[in-house]
Parts: C-alpha cells; structure tokens; sequence
C-alpha cells in the first residue's frame, strides 16, 4: 500500500497528466449474494498488462536482488525480510490478492 501512496505523492507533486485519477476496485463481496438463477458474468483478461503490476514486479525483484545481496555479502540477516517482503510483492504482482471467490 505504501508502494502506492509513494507513487500517488510522486505524481501530485510533479503534476502530471494523472493527478486527478482514483481507481476503485471492483468489490466482490456482492456476488456471493446473487440468488437463484442469476450467473455472475467472469471478465476474461487476455491482455498480459492487466493482469500483472509491473510496479510491484519491479520493487519485488529489486528487493530479490538485495536479499541475494545480503546473502553473499551481508553480516546481517536481513534477507529473512527481503525475502519475505519479495514474495509479498510477487503476490501482488500477479494479482492473487482478492480474486478467489468461495463457491458454497
């Protein structure tokens, strides 16, 4: 979350085209109430840019690379976080964050 408020700071301070945009997520809470014969229509994404965040991509990589660092380097362990904190991002990059909706 941090990761986009970095980003919202950065474009309101440089101005850019984009200050004024929000992005609100689609809530999928109200489709587990659909009743009876309804059928919840599934958006089928074929354009590899919409499913993966390439920010979160980057700074998972980049936070990859410093783990690795810490490991051959490092006297710390600092890696146990880095990695961690990669994987998180990795998560978020791929977009398995919210998506799976229960069938019962």
């Amino acid at each position: 979350m941090s990761l986009h408020r970095t980003k919202a700071t950065i474009i309101g301070l440089l101005e850019a085209s984009r200050v004024n945009e929000w992005v609100v997520t689609e809530k999928l809470g109200a489709t587990l109430k659909v009743k009876g014969g309804a059928k919840v229509s599934k958006n089928i994404r074929l354009n590899i840019g919409d499913r993966i965040g390439m920010s979160e991509l980057c700074v998972g990589l980049y936070l990859l690379f410093c783990g690795s660092y810490d490991v051959m380097y490092g006297k710390n362990q600092f890696f146990i976080f880095l990695y961690i904190q990669a994987i998180a991002f990795f998560i978020l990059a791929f977009g398995y964050v919210g998506t799976i909706v229960p069938n019962y």
